[in-house]
């Protein structure tokens, strides 16, 4: 029998408080909230719908969170 992986803790542990995440590609958010190329984000915390919440970094700003494994982003500090 095949144990079920928690994508929760995986990246819990791959993007933990503090991780600063770059956009790769952009966010569209039809609310007003996009996010270019090149916006930062440091990370609180994920919920259980895989997304991170925190803070965009200047001169972005916002409560839009990141999806996991949908949005495009790399680590740049962690």
């Amino acid at each position: 029998m095949a144990m079920k992986i928690d994508k929760k803790a995986v990246y819990s542990a791959r993007y933990p408080h503090g991780t600063v995440i770059e956009l790769t590609a952009p966010i569209e958010d039809p609310y007003g909230s996009s996010k270019p190329v090149g916006a930062r984000f440091k990370v609180d915390f994920i919920d259980d719908s895989l997304q991170l919440h925190g803070s965009w970094l200047p001169p972005h700003s916002g409560g839009l969170a990141v999806l996991v494994e949908h949005d495009k982003f790399q680590v740049v500090e962690n």
